[in-house]
């Protein structure tokens, strides 16, 4: 029992230790890093922010994070910009300024940044609604700069601007358009939007009707958390066994294109 005993505090007091070596790396990396910040190189200043951020190589400060992050933006580096965009419309490391967070985005969205671009969309898309200033709210300026995030392959950006194309805000309603930046965020992993195709293609709104193609996206739907038993159990009334378990095979498929059938 002595020597299990002296065992088990051999093993307590290397534990310290260990964490204390992989620790230091990142430690000395962090103070190298700060020393290129403050020599004015901008991607240093960018990595520094991360860290501070993450709370990597020391403890996590988001205040200095958006210091540094600032320091970086300033000297025209665009996913300084961006990031510090998001702290300050979240509020991350200080207070909500979701004014001072518009011209970064603005900047990033001119480099063609694609998170710039969709978070643009939801500035104008939630305008004024929220704390911390920012534009007022405008629809149709909200569906720009979601088309250009969806055009440039944000996932995110293909969703909004196919609900704001299904419920006709800040452009006419276009359920087909919907179904395409619907199809085409589902086929990108967002599972809400896989769900939402189930639907459409379940009710033939914005495309043909397609019960086995709809039970394809409803399983994929349903695998990242998202269950309605009544669709489930509607859309395979209305197929064959054999469909079911072609639409079960598809499902477990990852998704490239529209599913067989539709």
């Amino acid at each position: 029992m002595r020597a299990l005993a002296a065992l088990v505090l051999a093993l307590l007091l290397a534990a310290p230790a260990a964490t204390l070596a992989q620790d230091e790396p990142q430690a000395a990396e962090r103070a190298r890093t700060q020393a290129e910040a403050e020599a004015g190189d901008a991607d240093a200043a960018f990595m520094l922010g991360r860290m501070f951020l993450d709370g990597v190589g020391g403890p996590q400060d988001k205040a200095e994070a958006r210091a540094w992050l600032k320091r970086a933006s300033e000297a025209g580096h665009v996913r300084a910009s961006v990031l510090l965009g998001l702290m300050l419309m979240a509020g991350d490391g200080g207070p909500v300024d979701r004014t001072a967070a518009r011209p970064l985005l603005l900047f990033a969205a001119s480099a063609g940044d694609t998170v710039a671009l969709y978070h643009l969309g939801l500035l104008f898309a939630e305008g004024e609604l929220r704390t911390g200033g920012g534009p007022p709210q405008n629809a149709p300026v909200a569906v720009f700069w979601f088309r250009a995030a969806a055009e440039a392959g944000d996932v995110d950006g293909m969703y909004n601007l196919a609900l704001m194309h299904l419920k006709g805000i800040g452009t006419p309603a276009d359920p087909a358009e919907a179904y395409r930046w619907y199809l085409k965020a589902a086929e990108g992993g967002v599972v809400e939007a896989q769900y939402t195709v189930a639907v459409l293609l379940s009710d033939g709104q914005g495309t043909a009707a397609d019960p086995k193609a709809a039970l394809v996206w409803y399983l994929r739907a349903k695998a990242g958390g998202i269950v309605d038993d009544a669709l489930e159990v509607e859309l395979m009334k209305r197929l064959s066994e054999a469909e079911i378990a072609e639409a079960k095979r598809l499902a477990g498929e990852a998704p490239a294109s529209r599913p067989e059938g539709g």
